[in-house]
């Protein structure tokens, strides 16, 4: 079957590394589908996901008929699904994000009263000589220094006690903050399912160039193996650094008790990377874990952050049980950051002073 060039077709933010021009034809399942592999589905029932991600970032609403394209992945999101790439040959599967990642739902949230957006598979994407297309073989190469180059960016890892501490509005406002004391940075997203919100809004805080896991190739990251999440960071953080900032602001998807979470944080040649590390919490209970967990890999906290700290009460409990900072959104703009990040580039901070002043935020 030919894949016609359908401006009504809707290409899946997922599918962003694959160039279109390679997505020549579609041919049939006939082998249980691989993490990666391109499909095209017809939208038959609209449900949880009403809308979908496409390659440029906007939205585009959903409806019954509709053909899109979107990569097979697994999915690990406690507050809505789990989902797992099909073991089998199938007719139809879930839409298990607004990023176009499909796969079937094995279980759901309370909170998901809707089921699950349903597509029948028309086939597989090919290129044009009928090899099916698997996203992992597009997308960043390794990056491998010269002998002649030497970055001095500083790594800020920032990790979280489950999905929405506040991780991505944690790692965003340390963007903004050097970026307003004329820092240079970059951001980078290593693990989660194919979302392109979330690097916007690393952008939005001044982050520059910004690079997640699809852009390494991958649908999503759950049920990878070390050796591959291995590869999607050291490909992230060297291309990163290619562009020579001050700072590079990493962000791991989920809790720390998380399988692909705590595989990293368990992996030598994540720790020796890290210069910075900062936790997101939900609650003081959580924070009190994380700065466990932390302590025990021999990370570099340096603050709590997140969730916890919307309440000032429970900031206080925080501080006082674990005799660490915990940073709102106020308290990293407002210049205690220099104290918490200023050992390593003391001169260069001092320098900076004048532009901690704290701003009025304009809605």
């Amino acid at each position: 079957m030919q894949l016609i060039d359908n401006p009504i077709i809707k290409y899946g933010f997922t599918t962003r590394a694959v160039p279109l021009e390679e997505m020549a034809r579609i041919v049939p399942m006939y082998a249980p589908p691989r993490i990666g592999d391109l499909i095209l589905a017809e939208v038959q029932d609209i449900g949880r996901h009403t809308r979908m991600e496409i390659r440029t970032g906007h939205t585009m609403a959903l409806f019954p008929g509709d053909h899109i394209v979107g990569a097979f992945g697994n999915r690990y999101a406690t507050d809505q699904y789990e989902g797992y790439v099909p073991t089998r040959p199938v007719e139809g599967c879930d839409l298990l994000s607004v990023g176009g990642v499909c796969g079937e739902v094995a279980s759901q949230h309370a909170s998901m009263v809707v089921d699950p957006t349903r597509l029948r598979i028309l086939g597989l994407v090919s290129d044009k000589d009928d090899r099916p297309i698997n996203q992992c073989a597009f997308g960043l190469s390794p990056y491998v220094a010269s002998d002649s180059f030497e970055s001095s960016a500083e790594v800020i890892l920032v990790v979280g006690s489950a999905m929405n501490s506040g991780k991505t509005t944690t790692a965003g406002t340390l963007a903004r903050a050097l970026s307003r004391a004329n820092f240079s940075v970059a951001a980078g997203k290593i693990t989660g399912t194919a979302a392109g919100k979330d690097g916007r809004f690393f952008e939005a805080c001044g982050a520059q160039p910004v690079l997640d896991f699809t852009s390494a190739g991958y649908p999503s990251t759950y049920m990878l193996g070390l050796e591959e999440l291995l590869g999607i960071y050291n490909s992230i953080l060297g291309n990163l650094r290619a562009a020579n900032p001050d700072y590079i602001i990493l962000e791991i998807a989920d809790g720390i008790f998380q399988r692909e979470s705590r595989m990293l944080l368990e992996s030598a040649e994540l720790r020796r990377s890290a210069d910075h590390v900062f936790f997101a919490a939900s609650d003081s209970l959580s924070a009190e874990s994380g700065v466990r967990s932390m302590r025990e890999y021999g990370l570099p906290l340096r603050a709590i952050a997140g969730a916890v700290t919307q309440s000032p009460l429970a900031s206080r409990e925080a501080e006082e049980t674990l005799g660490m900072p915990c940073m709102n959104i106020e308290r990293i703009m407002d210049g205690t950051l220099k104290e918490v990040l200023g050992t390593g580039r003391a001169l260069e901070w001092s320098a900076r002073d004048d532009v901690f002043a704290p701003t009025e935020e304009v809605a």
